[in-house]
């Protein structure tokens, strides 16, 4: 049996390089585009609303000439994004965004207040304090935790970051070899040297969640999460959209970047799959079966539908000033299971999904009353401070 040679835990991928002559040309022949229009497009949707890179004009498919302009203009990148959700989330008003992104912290809150979420057995942090929660300070702490405390599997990942990068799944370990959930095998001691020296500000070992039988026998033992965004607005908290990150059967995690992960259009007012897609760009395409169950996407109904919407909009409302909130929920055989909130949720997952871009006029509406109320509040809240100077100057 081999172990990984180099790095245990998922890296960070790659940034997609401008595209490269032949995916012009590919596009040229395919559909009909002219390398011409693909650059005046590129340009126009670089510098417009939505802000797209040049490989994100091919990645999310937008040079499909059936697109129309308008259509097209809808469509946002990474910044584009990004944009969304700090005009609905300002960054005076959430000052409380590194909380949010502190996964120990965050999930501790959620359990105290009876919020279903993950357990966390142990922290590798050099410094810091968890109250309760065993610390794990050196290389050894980390040895003698996986040999001979933690309880497998485990899902391991950064206390801070995002896209899976740095995560992994330990199914067990064995004689000093770690067991991962991609079918690979890492040494204990250069797993642990990895975590302390790798990841400085904190590492997180979970216990893996096991999913409701129903997305078992559709997908696998691997997790994946319902990326639910929820929107506030003067008349309270609701979901916005869900996307179902499906994992490939040999992944560790559910990102879509990973080879081989899918993605579903989830209905909101029924729960069931509407369409899945499998990769971007040239090599996006519609699966009507999942590849290895053989069972239909379509119409297949997420169990604990209504749950998943209700704990979405109570984990939202502990933190009332985001106007946008994404949310990561697995499903278990008893209900939801909050994962993981994100200040800055990826709206090109959705549209990956749907096949069209995110600002639809039914999103547009919803997501300007969400900024309005920002607004509000935000306003509110300088009023308020500013009564306050006035009221402690005029008492001296």
């Amino acid at each position: 049996m081999s172990t990984v040679a180099g790095k245990a835990l998922l890296g960070t991928p790659m940034d997609p390089s401008p595209a490269a002559s032949e995916t012009m040309v590919a596009v040229a022949r395919n559909h009909g585009v002219s390398p011409f229009r693909q650059m005046r497009e590129m340009a126009s949707m670089r510098f417009g609303p939505g802000k797209l890179a040049n490989h994100e004009y091919y990645s999310t498919g937008v040079f499909d000439p059936e697109i129309s302009i308008e259509d097209k203009k809808r469509y946002v990148g990474k910044i584009g994004s990004y944009e969304i959700n700090v005009a609905a989330s300002p960054l005076k008003l959430t000052e409380t965004r590194a909380f949010l992104r502190d996964k120990v912290m965050y999930t501790s809150l959620l359990r105290q207040l009876d919020l279903p979420t993950t357990e966390t057995q142990a922290v590798a942090h050099t410094s810091r304090m968890f109250g309760s929660l065993p610390v794990l300070r050196t290389v050894s702490d980390v040895e003698d935790f996986l040999r001979n405390t933690a309880r497998y599997p485990l899902f391991v990942k950064p206390c801070e970051g995002a896209g899976s990068v740095g995560s992994a799944l330990i199914k067990s370990c064995d004689a000093d070899v770690l067991a991962l959930g991609n079918g690979q095998h890492a040494d204990v001691n250069g797993f642990a040297q990895e975590v302390v020296e790798d990841y400085p500000e904190g590492f997180i070992f979970q216990t893996t969640v096991k999913q409701h039988p129903d997305l078992v026998q559709m997908t696998g033992e691997a997790v994946g999460t319902m990326r639910v965004v929820t929107t506030r607005d003067e008349t309270g908290i609701a979901p916005l959209y869900t996307v179902w990150k499906i994992p490939s059967p040999r992944a560790m995690s559910d990102n879509f970047w990973q080879s081989g992960s899918m993605v579903a259009l989830i209905d909101d007012q029924t729960g069931q799959v509407q369409k899945c897609n499998i990769g971007s760009g040239l090599n996006a395409k519609l699966l009507d079966k999942h590849p290895v169950s053989d069972m239909a996407f379509e119409g297949f109904q997420i169990p604990h539908w209504d749950q998943i919407q209700r704990v979405a909009c109570e984990g939202h409302g502990l933190f009332p000033e985001f106007g946008i909130v994404g949310w990561d929920i697995a499903v278990g055989p008893d209900g939801p299971i909050i994962i993981e909130c994100n200040d800055n949720p990826f709206h090109v997952l959705w549209q990956l999904a749907a096949g069209q871009g995110i600002k639809t006029p039914a999103f547009q509406a919803r997501l300007n009353a969400a900024n309005s109320e920002s607004q509000s509040i935000l306003r509110g809240k300088i009023d308020t401070f500013q009564a306050r100077e006035k009221a402690k100057r005029g008492k001296s």
